[in-house]
């Protein structure tokens, strides 16, 4: 039994981007018999990622059919958050005043519940359960005051739901019961199987296969065609991001890779949240991979806020094989200002020099390489077509100049397939109706803030 961790439905207020907690252990309990308990390693998630992605944590390999209560133990929870509320408010004893960025750790423990979860398995059955946290069902704002709450009195249920995986419409192949995407980090290779090594999140496995497709490099410098293949795209010690589709017998499939960076660098990816000068931006951590020896970044750690010069350059696009019209790609790539930042992008820098933080200042890099990732957000669907969704209500923190809906560009085609948007819970964007959904897409936007579409979708989940 494989178990996978999604995230959804977020509080009116504040805007978060960033909640990072500790999953000390998951337990299924059985009405009679031994219990089980999972070890995610490393412990550590940052759920406003699970958004649009999906975290694999671990599988167990004889569990008995019946009816179990699976328990989550939590604890350490930090949310980066903008203070979007009109006032100061108070988190874990710490002032934050109205339109300031701020990063707190709170002290809430506990062990979510649910309850009487059932499921029948047969003997050499293979199956998956898909646990799907309720972030608004765990922050609360009330008199001024932000808390975190695992076991909250209500609603019931709580935090936790799960399901059996794979989901009504997944858009999956036979015996995949997931889709892990943009799985990042430090690359090992056996064989034909592929590690993703990362420090935030733990290592993947997962075989290549003829069906594998390899992207080339934001420098379009290394895996081109026409020999993108395994043994051209991959090496050790690369950084590379990687999708992978989860089996039924909980071993993985590499589905797409793609070089990052061809060594093993000081590398900090963060959600831009105020751009300062022409030169300086600022940026909340959301991972990092450092270098192999004598580290510039080995005191930053995911939640920290980093204050981000730009030195020599170049500005990079990371389209992992999407199409992106060129008037839209030359809005970030080769740029040299913050003419190209925007609040809400997700960028990853390359430090060359760095200051570590000092008392309420954040730390500072000097950087020589920025490249525009992915952005991850939950909005609300007005319309869609196969090839453009429209949403509003995006989170207060990418700073949105109207009320007038933003663009989503979608990418058609076989599921699955390169270049293709991803879609989740819906088989394309015709079926999208008015309800939230989330999005994982590249947010390339101009100085006046009006270009349309402003987002490239290579995921898109209906809730």
């Amino acid at each position: 039994m494989s178990l996978t961790l999604v995230a959804d439905t977020l509080p009116a207020n504040p805007s978060i981007l960033s909640f990072k907690v500790s999953i000390l252990g998951i337990t299924l309990t059985p009405t009679t018999g031994t219990a089980q308990t999972i070890h995610p390693s490393p412990s550590v998630v940052d759920l406003m990622r699970l958004q649009s992605d999906t975290a694999f944590l671990g599988a167990l390999t004889n569990v008995p059919s019946g009816s179990y209560t699976l328990q989550v133990s939590l604890s350490s929870p930090e949310i980066v958050f903008l203070n979007d509320t009109g006032s100061t408010i108070t988190a874990n004893g710490k002032m934050c005043s109205n339109g300031v960025v701020c990063s707190v750790t709170f002290t809430s423990v506990g062990t979510p519940t649910i309850s009487s979860f059932t499921f029948t398995a047969t003997s050499g059955g293979q199956q998956g359960i898909e646990l799907d946290f309720n972030l608004k069902n765990a922050i609360s704002l009330s008199i001024g005051t932000l808390s975190v709450n695992f076991n909250p009195a209500s609603p019931n249920p709580g935090v936790f739901t799960a399901f059996t995986l794979p989901r009504t419409i997944a858009n999956l192949g036979t015996n995949q019961l997931e889709l892990i995407e943009d799985f990042t980090g430090v690359v090992s290779i056996s064989g034909n199987n592929v590690t993703i090594t990362s420090n935030t999140r733990g290592a993947l496995t997962a075989t290549s296969t003829s069906a594998s497709f390899f992207d080339p490099s934001p420098d379009n410098a290394h895996c081109l065609a026409p020999a993108n293949n395994f043994t051209s795209c991959v090496a050790k010690g690369q950084i590379a991001s990687v999708d992978a589709f989860l089996k039924s017998d909980g071993t993985l499939d590499l589905k797409e890779f793609e070089p990052l960076n061809q060594t093993q660098q000081d590398f900090v990816e963060g959600i831009v949240y105020a751009v300062n000068t022409p030169t300086q931006f600022t940026i909340a951590v959301t991972d990092k991979v450092p270098a192999a020896t004598n580290s510039l970044i080995s005191g930053l750690n995911t939640g920290d806020l980093l204050t981000v010069n730009i030195g020599t350059q170049p500005f990079l696009v990371d389209s992992k094989g999407l199409l992106i019209p060129p008037g839209s790609l030359g809005l970030f790539q080769g740029k040299s200002d913050t003419s190209a930042i925007h609040p809400g992008q997700t960028v990853a820098v390359h430090p060359t020099v760095f200051t570590a933080a000092n008392g309420t200042t954040p730390a500072i890099v000097t950087v020589d390489t920025i490249t525009l990732r992915w952005s991850r957000l939950i909005a609300s669907a007005v319309s869609s077509t196969t090839q453009l969704l429209n949403v509003n209500a995006v989170p207060s923190y990418i700073n949105p100049v109207s009320s007038t809906p933003f663009v989503v560009q979608l990418f058609t085609g076989t599921q699955g397939a390169p270049g293709v948007t991803n879609f989740d819970g819906v088989l394309d964007g015709s079926g999208i109706v008015v309800n939230p959904v989330s999005a994982r897409a590249l947010f390339l936007e101009n100085i006046g803030n009006t270009a349309s579409p402003a987002f490239f979708a290579a995921k898109v989940r209906q809730h």
